[in-house]
């Protein structure tokens, strides 16, 4: 394989097979906000999110959108996306110093309904010597997005929101799951 048109095709193939094989399909947008509460609620619970019940409540929101689609938003996601990182804009913390927001979209127009997009965005705390924070999102953007037609639906930003590498293929509750249980950060970077 050779050439741009080569790697052209070899996105379209990861593309497919990844949305092939995420389980995208879900009962309702409803149902999928009340597991989202349990995982989060049983993370309180186990002392793993330092987010109280409370908090978990007003953080955690569904909304109907247009007709038939709905918005399950973790944090601050409803009322703008948090790319300077702004710790002031509502979020999920973990009692390891990270914290993080979601925004999914499901569509209901469709039996069974199913994801058609979401963004989840962890950041870590500055460590020393640290300019910014690191953050780590994953995407699976809405169909028709201008990532859609490079093949890149389905990606993540790894500490940079202009570097975008195919995701492997994960459900919101699995990211989710993901980030809480994890993602264990060494406390003192490499070395090398």
């Amino acid at each position: 394989m050779k050439g741009k048109n080569s790697w052209e095709k070899i996105c379209k193939e990861i593309q497919e097979r990844s949305l092939n094989q995420t389980l995208l399909e879900i009962e309702s947008a409803e149902k999928l906000r009340k597991q989202i509460f349990k995982c989060l609620n049983d993370a309180s619970n186990e002392k793993i999110l330092s987010t109280n019940l409370s908090e978990l409540h007003q953080l955690l929101k569904i909304s109907n959108g247009k007709q038939g689609y709905y918005e399950i938003t973790g944090g601050g996601k409803d009322s703008k996306r948090n790319f300077k990182r702004n710790p002031d804009i509502p979020h999920f913390k973990l009692n390891n110093g990270r914290w993080f927001d979601f925004a999914i979209t499901i569509d209901e127009t469709i039996r069974p309904a199913q994801i058609i997009g979401f963004d989840f965005e962890i950041r870590f705390p500055k460590r020393e010597g640290e300019i910014v924070a690191s953050f780590l999102r994953i995407d699976l953007n809405l169909p028709d997005h201008r990532n859609d037609e490079r093949d890149l639906r389905f990606h993540l930003h790894p500490n940079n929101g202009d570097i975008m590498i195919h995701s492997p293929p994960m459900s919101p509750l699995e990211i989710l799951h993901m980030f809480l249980y994890g993602m264990n950060i060494r406390e003192k970077p490499r070395t090398y």
